[in-house]
């Protein structure tokens, strides 16, 4: 399973890989920067089941086309890899929803989520899957879910176990059309189906979202 970070309103994302999280937030801050500038990638997805559309800025550009509504999300756009200032502001109004700091490595792609006073960030995998595979990975975006929860290839055959509340699954490797359900671990009752039209070859985050239980809600989204 891999880890995240998460920030509460404002702070520091840094993006990288949960193992060299702990180094690298000491040699950032205490290194010099270097030189070099190259590009990284970044998925933003309005996750907050009670949020306004809203808009993400890296400066001051804009970074998708349209207001972004629940668990609308936007391409893959690119970012100088060098700590910058983010924030998600309200469509309408203008109100920044959350400031953070991003500070990338160098062509790597990263899925950055809003849910309900968070910002919070995952490192993707976007390698090829074997032929004629497809790709995916889970993680449970939903606050009110008790327990952890797994994620079952319909048919019964279990495929990510006991995954925490904000923790991504690994990615794995599934046929075409393979469809799922996500129960409570220790439960069988499936809490959620979740039809999908996978296709081989493409690359899957499937992510629960939602307050509470009672608009627990499944999204498929596409990133390769």
């Amino acid at each position: 399973m891999k880890k995240n970070l998460r920030v509460k309103k404002s702070g520091i994302l840094f993006l990288l890989p949960a193992a060299l999280l702990l180094i690298t937030l000491c040699i950032t801050s205490c290194s010099k920067k270097s030189d070099t500038t190259g590009t990284s990638y970044i998925q933003f997805t309005n996750a907050a089941e009670a949020a306004s559309p809203m808009d993400f800025y890296v400066g001051n550009k804009k970074e998708n086309d349209a207001s972004l509504t629940y668990n609308q999300s936007t391409s893959y756009f690119q970012v100088s890899s060098v700590s910058q200032s983010a924030t998600i502001k309200s469509t309408a109004s203008g109100a920044t929803l959350a400031s953070i700091t991003i500070n990338p490595q160098n062509n790597a792609y990263y899925s950055v989520f809003y849910i309900d006073g968070s910002t919070i960030a995952y490192q993707d995998d976007l390698t090829a899957p074997q032929s004629g595979k497809a790709k995916v990975r889970f993680i449970n975006l939903n606050e009110g879910l008790a327990g952890t929860t797994d994620f079952t290839v319909s048919g019964g055959t279990k495929i990510a176990s006991a995954l925490s509340q904000f923790v991504a699954s690994d990615y794995y490797q599934v046929d075409s059309g393979t469809t799922f359900s996500a129960n409570t671990t220790g439960d069988t009752t499936s809490l959620i189906s979740i039809p999908t039209t996978i296709q081989a070859g493409h690359i899957y985050t499937i992510y629960l979202s939602g307050i509470n239980a009672g608009t627990l809600k499944a999204t498929v989204l596409l990133q390769k």
